[in-house]
């Protein structure tokens, strides 16, 4: 029982580490594509 709740709560956390990790890249990913896009239209204006 100790064992199982532990190695669930090792799961749990490297869940969460994954699932901000993604979310990070993602979120970084989108910003620097909008400032990229922001950028193309300064430059062609």
């Amino acid at each position: 029982m100790n064992r199982a709740s532990k190695g669930f709560g090792l799961a749990g956390v490297l869940a969460t580490v994954v699932f901000l990790v993604v979310t990070a890249v993602m979120s970084a990913s989108a910003n620097s594509t909008v400032v990229d896009s922001q950028v193309i239209q300064i430059t062609s204006k």
